[in-house]
């Protein structure tokens, strides 16, 4: 079902104080302005301001995977909006015709953050992403990922300034920094769970015999 709640004169604009329900009355909106609940089966899909017809102003959308609230525009996110993702992330910055474009902030469900220029919906241009280890890089992104120059901070106190492309670098100190710092991952777990690795050899041991 279909039903539609607002203000509406005459029954043609939706430009005075009443309340009305009928299947499918939304596709009848052609004049006015005003504000609009949308449900199809008592699910809510928008609520906010519209104009002669179309979502355009302040409202709340919902689809299968997120739920956005902030500035709409003839039916599209246009203007600075929130993106709550069923997943867990979240996006607040601004918007071009549905997609992510100029300056954004993203949380991810991981703990990383993403604070910088967006493109057609991707990471592009100059960014600064914090990844929950202490890690951070400062730089150029391009197609959703860092690449071009940028500063790469490490948690443990490297610095490196360089080119980067598809987030990796050509430099051998950079390299070196990622081998030390698996290494390092590898060391601490065998710390953390050296009795049961040692327990785990053992057992393997006594299977192999």
């Amino acid at each position: 079902m279909l039903y539609f709640e607002g203000e509406y004169f005459g029954g043609i604009k939706w430009n005075g104080i009443g309340y009305d329900k009928f299947r499918n009355i939304v596709y009848e909106l052609k004049k006015g302005k005003g504000y609009i609940k949308l449900h199809i089966n008592d699910y809510l899909i928008y609520k906010g301001q519209y104009y002669y017809g179309e979502f355009s102003g302040i409202g709340q959308k919902k689809d299968f995977f997120s739920k956005y609230e902030g500035e709409f525009l003839k039916d599209v996110i246009d203007g600075y909006c929130i993106e709550h993702n069923l997943n867990g992330d979240r996006y607040e910055g601004e918007w071009r015709k549905n997609k992510k474009e100029w300056y954004g902030i993203k949380y991810y469900k991981n703990g990383d953050r993403y604070e910088g220029e967006w493109k057609n919906d991707n990471k592009e241009g100059y960014g600064t992403i914090y990844f929950s280890n202490g890690d951070r890089y400062e730089g150029e992104f391009k197609n959703d990922i860092y690449d071009g120059y940028g500063i790469f901070y490490s948690s443990l106190g490297f610095v490196y300034k360089g080119k980067f492309k598809d987030c990796l670098s050509t430099s051998i100190l950079f390299a070196i920094y990622k081998i030390l710092l698996f290494l390092n991952i590898i060391y601490t777990i065998i710390l953390r769970y050296k009795n049961t690795l040692l327990y785990i050899i053992i057992l393997i041991i006594c299977i192999l015999i």
